[in-house]
């Protein structure tokens, strides 16, 4: 017969397990609510990190000031929509840079390259568009942060309220039951990483059991496979179209998807047209020879066809550049050609 102590013990271990880390390290006050930033404000937070990341060899004490200085997450108002940022992350790296900045040189240019790709989204965001008037400016802006990549933009639902409060109610009690000790926190934080790694240990066995169940059946792989006529050269030939008749939009459009089926060719970008265009662009190596052009393509893309911003003969010419840089055009090969 389980004794009423036994189930009450089963109880608190299953609590320690689920509950994240972060709900047991935090103080028993909650924290300020974040004042929201303004896009300018933003960009101005990624660039002091940047700058911090950039001196990390030389000022470890600044690494250990910007980690202690960094929100749970960056609250940015831009207009009528506020989105959040987390800083999770930045945050973990930070710390294991400041612990060994030598040793984790490869995740110091990751995390200088993911605030930058961050910094290069808010520039683009910021950046105007044509005059309009303020009802159809508002409706391709609600078309735009319909897309695919904001649908997790929005408030906090009633259940994640719910939830937020009884994370909370459960710390205040653990630092209740650990707070008469002398190191009330730090047994906390035992606790708590010994439960991370039981889960972790828990997801490894799962992870190890499925690979071996999946590489014991036969499967065909079809991911590499194009759709008939939708390779480089046909979306090379709809740009060279569009061009002809004027339509510079269309143009720049089937440019970069002449580009994005180039790079697929030639394996240096995973086959998968479902990606959005900076999913793509973070697969490229920034020191690849492929990066910048397809960087600035991505940058007119984005400009002219979620963006809205009218395409000139001077887009059509530049997006032709790039193209002959990723080896689709030939240097003597004109912009608009009928061949």
């Amino acid at each position: 017969m389980i004794s009423k102590r036994t189930l009450i013990l089963a109880l608190q271990l299953v609590i320690l397990v689920l509950l994240p880390r972060a709900v047991f390290c935090q103080s028993a006050a909650a924290p300020a609510p974040e004042q929201p930033l303004t896009l300018r404000q933003y960009i101005a937070e990624l660039d002091r990190c940047s700058a911090v990341l950039a001196n990390s060899g030389s000022d470890s004490a600044a690494l250990h000031k910007l980690r202690v200085s960094l929100p749970p997450k960056w609250t940015v108002k831009a207009g009528d929509q506020n989105f959040s940022v987390t800083t999770d992350w930045l945050y973990d790296d930070v710390a294991r840079i400041e612990g060994d900045p030598r040793g984790n040189a490869d995740l110091l240019q990751r995390a200088k390259q993911r605030l930058a790709e961050y910094r290069d989204s808010a520039q683009g965001f910021a950046t105007p568009a044509p005059t309009q008037d303020v009802a159809s400016s508002r409706a391709k802006l609600n078309e735009i942060l319909g897309a695919r990549e904001f649908q997790s933009i929005r408030g906090p639902s009633w259940f994640e309220i719910q939830r937020a409060r009884l994370y909370s109610w459960i710390a205040r009690h653990l630092e209740d039951l650990f707070g008469h000790l002398g190191h009330g926190r730090a047994i906390a934080n035992v606790v708590a990483w010994t439960a991370i790694a039981l889960v972790a240990l828990v997801l490894l066995l799962w992870l190890v059991r499925t690979s071996i169940r999946a590489g014991a059946q036969a499967k065909i792989d079809l991911r590499g496979a194009s759709a008939a006529g939708q390779d480089w050269h046909y979306w090379l030939r709809e740009a060279r179209a569009a061009a002809a008749r004027g339509d510079y939009r269309a143009a720049i459009h089937a440019a970069y998807w002449a580009a994005v089926a180039r790079l697929e060719e030639t394996n240096s970008l995973p086959e998968d047209r479902s990606r959005t265009p900076r999913e793509s662009l973070r697969l490229i190596r920034r020191e690849s020879a492929e990066y910048a052009p397809l960087s600035q393509l991505t940058r007119r893309f984005e400009l002219v066809w979620y963006g809205y911003r009218a395409a000139t003969d001077a887009d059509w010419a530049d997006a032709m550049q790039q193209l002959e840089t990723l080896g689709c055009l030939r240097s003597s090969t004109p912009a608009i050609s009928g061949s």
